[in-house]
């Protein structure tokens, strides 16, 4: 588990955070929300062990995974099987088993050589055994295959994978370490539709403790008992706590007086709430764009007909009124549009 203390995060000389307790125990699915660049990247990672706070001390008692937005850290010529394995020491196992047996295997090897290759491959078998064996290794690509890692992709080392790949065989050796914390920073990123499915499910049934930033606002309402708002402005951490029959977290952000924006929403609920918001100011505001397209093209006709002889121009204004309700700055661009059939019967 994790326990922060006088937490002051700092991004140069910038403030980000002065929290006085941070808290994750077993059993605590938290979502970390906030807007771009308030520091959530940055708390994950001091809390990950990975960077130093600029104040305060944290304690960690039992096993943290955590995943990065940068996968690419690992060694290039890694096979994504042995990285994902590495999470629970199998594939070191897996390597002195290997070399035990080709060892065993070599012509003409002396009795004395004989038996000490069996006595290393006997120890690392019972290793082996010890951290799951087989199982561990059947559990492994149970999870590589529900992320979208088929057999292909987990034989090629690294290197020659593309970063959505990558991204995915980091998150499948998270998931599959078992830790008593995750700390998942935006885990949705470059998967699909059933892959984020999936995801939630194993992350609500998961009985360990973690801390997720995404986001997927249906990723945390089906996942989490806690939210976690970090607050650029007055730079501190509002913690919202329910047992989930009560309404959306966002709600209760809000109702807790918490300023929850649309940047905190995922790209496609940002798209929704910005066409809502759009719709609104329409509803408030007189719709300029169409009242001048209106008026244009009803001055073009009044223009095209009157120039061509056929027609006076207060006849053609008059002609042109119930369709296109020019002068009128009342109609829209559809009904001026429309009274272009009735050209070919005014020429």
């Amino acid at each position: 588990m994790i326990a922060a203390s006088e937490i002051e995060l700092r991004a140069g000389s910038e403030l980000l955070l002065l929290a006085p307790m941070l808290r994750v125990d077993k059993g605590d699915r938290i979502g970390l929300v906030g807007r771009n660049g308030a520091g959530k990247t940055t708390l994950s990672r001091v809390l990950a062990g990975e960077s130093a706070p600029a104040g305060g001390g944290i304690k960690t008692t039992g096993t943290v995974g955590y995943l990065p937005q940068d996968p690419r850290t690992a060694d290039p010529d890694q096979l994504a099987r042995s990285r994902v394995l590495s999470a629970r020491g199998l594939d070191a196992v897996s390597l002195r088993m290997a070399k035990a047996a080709e060892a065993l295997a070599m012509p003409g090897i002396n009795a004395e050589e004989f038996d000490k290759s069996g006595e290393r491959y006997n120890r690392a078998l019972d290793e082996f055994e010890s951290l799951g064996g087989y199982t561990a290794e059947s559990e492994a690509a149970t999870i590589a295959a529900s992320i979208g890692l088929d057999e292909r992709i987990l034989s090629q080392t690294l290197g020659t994978l593309s970063g959505g790949q990558r991204r995915r065989v980091e998150l499948t050796r998270i998931l599959f370490s078992d830790a008593d914390v995750l700390l998942l920073d935006e885990p949705t990123n470059h998967l699909d539709a059933d892959s984020i499915r999936w995801l939630r499910k194993y992350l609500a049934a998961y009985e360990g403790g973690f801390i997720v930033i995404s986001h997927d606002t249906q990723l945390l309402e089906d996942t989490v008992n806690k939210v976690w708002h970090l607050d650029a402005n007055l730079r501190k951490l509002t913690c919202i706590q329910w047992d989930g029959t009560n309404t959306c977290w966002l709600g209760r952000l809000t109702r807790n007086g918490v300023n929850v924006n649309v940047g905190m929403l995922s790209p496609r609920r940002t798209l929704c709430a910005n066409k809502r918001k759009k719709c609104g100011q329409r509803r408030q505001r007189p719709r300029l764009r169409s009242q001048c397209s209106s008026a244009l093209i009803g001055s073009w006709l009044i223009q095209r007909l009157s120039s061509r002889g056929t027609m006076s121009q207060s006849c053609v204004s008059q002609r042109l009124s119930p369709a296109v309700g020019f002068p009128s700055w009342r109609r829209t661009f559809h009904e001026a549009t429309a009274a272009l059939k009735y050209l070919p019967t005014w020429i």
